[in-house]
């Protein structure tokens, strides 16, 4: 009987054995739980209603500030655009009403080209016409276009740089059949503030 007492006993300290085992595992699991939230909780309480409210804001303030540069750029890169090419075709336009001439209407043709013109351009044009009219009503001079080619050298916000070429059947008294003549010009323009003329030019060279 006590040797059944004592495997009764034997018995029982095998269940506190595993108890005992039992209760190890569970500590250390709860150990390793508690480290977790001990790591974490530090994270999770800094990202809190406010915080991600912050962040949301920051972010979309940046978007928006990026979104307005790059619209201010390409706008600025747009009149850019705009402004060489209005500046283009006022060179082309006044490099023909320069090359198109008839003494028989003289005056208006020259106007045409003093409408474009300004500067030091205009005024020395301007001290000339007297004197061209006389030569081109003396030659029954007559000019006019028939080909025409430009190209925008350079331009910023206030100046601009043309290049134009033409071709230009010509006669006079001494060749009444009109002769095909070639010109290439280089002109300056600078803007204005003119809503009609927006681009003048103030210098017109021949170049070979």
């Amino acid at each position: 009987m006590n040797h059944g007492s004592a495997k009764d006993d034997a018995t029982n300290h095998g269940s506190v054995k595993g108890d005992a085992t039992d209760h190890g595992s569970t500590d250390h699991g709860s150990t390793r739980d508690l480290t977790k939230i001990v790591r974490i909780g530090p994270l999770m309480a800094r990202i809190t209603p406010a915080v991600a409210l912050s962040v949301a804001t920051l972010l979309l303030f940046a978007a928006a500030a990026v979104g307005v540069t790059k619209a201010r750029q390409s706008f600025a890169e747009a009149d850019r655009a705009d402004q060489g090419a209005a500046a283009l075709a006022s060179g082309r336009q006044l490099a023909v009403n320069f090359v198109t001439m008839d003494y028989r209407r003289f005056d208006s043709y020259s106007a045409q080209v003093l409408s474009g013109a300004a500067g030091s351009f205009r005024a020395d044009y301007a001290a000339k016409l007297a004197d061209l009219k006389k030569v081109m009503v003396a030659n029954h001079a007559v000019s006019s276009v028939k080909q025409v080619e430009a190209g925008l050298v350079s331009s910023d916000q206030d100046s601009a740089e043309v290049i134009v070429g033409v071709v230009a059947p010509t006669s006079n008294t001494a060749t009444p059949q009109a002769v095909d003549k070639s010109y290439r010009l280089r002109l300056d323009l600078q803007r204005t503030s003119e809503r009609n003329a927006p681009w003048k030019v103030t210098n017109l060279v021949f170049v070979s």
